[in-house]
C-alpha cells in the first residue's frame, strides 16, 4: 500500500514537473524569437505540384529578409527572376520579359495575404499574421509547425492553408495547399543571419 502511494506521488510529481515544460514555448515565444532577427538569408528549393501539370515545376534560388518589411525572392534556376516586396509594393524583375513591373500589394489582396504569411512570421509580427490567418502552433522551440488558415473568404476560396515548419527562429519548410489540390512546397537551407 505504501509502495502504491509512493508510485502515485512520484507519478503526480513527474506530471507536475512536465506540464510547465510543455507550456513554456508558445506562439508569443516563437514570434519573439523571430522579432530579434534583423535580417536572414537562405537558399530555397521550391516545387509546385498540380494535377494539370505533366511534371512538377521546380525553382531554386535565394530568399532574403530584412527588418522591417523587405522580403526578396531571387530565382536562379531554371530562369533568372527577382521578386521584391517592400513598403507595400511588389516588384518583379525578369530580364527575359523586359523592364521590371511594380504593383501595390493593396491591389492584390491574395498576394498580400500570402506574402504576409512569410514576412509577418519572419518579422515576429503576430498582429499582422492574425489579420490574415487563424494561427495555431504545434511543437516546441526545437521543432515547431505553424498552421495558418485564411480568414478572408476570397483567399480561403483559393488557399486551404499554409504550413510553416522550423526550429527556433528558422523556417525550414513552407507548404501552401490550394483549394484545387495544387501544392507548393519550399524547402529552406543554408540559413545565414
Amino acid at each position: 500500500m505504501l509502495a502504491d502511494l509512493r508510485r502515485a506521488a512520484a507519478l503526480l510529481l513527474l506530471v507536475a514537473c512536465r506540464a510547465p515544460l510543455a507550456a513554456e514555448f508558445g506562439l508569443a515565444d516563437l514570434m519573439q524569437s523571430f522579432a530579434v532577427v534583423p535580417e536572414a538569408q537562405a537558399r530555397f528549393a521550391e516545387v509546385r505540384r498540380s494535377d494539370v501539370l505533366r511534371a512538377p515545376i521546380e525553382q531554386s534560388g535565394t530568399l532574403y529578409y530584412r527588418r522591417p518589411d523587405l522580403l526578396e525572392r531571387r530565382v536562379s534556376s531554371p530562369y533568372q527572376e527577382t521578386t521584391r516586396i517592400e513598403a507595400g509594393r511588389v516588384t518583379i524583375d525578369n530580364p527575359a520579359r523586359g523592364p521590371p513591373t511594380s504593383y501595390s500589394l493593396a491591389s492584390l489582396p491574395a498576394a498580400l495575404a500570402l506574402s504576409e504569411a512569410l514576412r509577418a512570421t519572419l518579422a515576429g509580427d503576430l498582429a499582422a499574421l492574425e489579420r490574415h490567418y487563424r494561427v495555431t502552433l504545434e511543437g516546441g522551440r526545437a521543432g515547431w509547425t505553424l498552421h495558418l488558415a485564411p480568414r478572408d473568404p476570397a483567399l480561403a476560396g483559393a488557399v486551404a492553408g499554409v504550413r510553416l515548419v522550423g526550429s527556433a527562429a528558422r523556417i525550414a519548410r513552407v507548404a501552401i495547399e490550394e483549394t484545387t489540390g495544387d501544392r507548393v512546397t519550399m524547402l529552406l537551407s543554408d540559413h545565414q543571419p
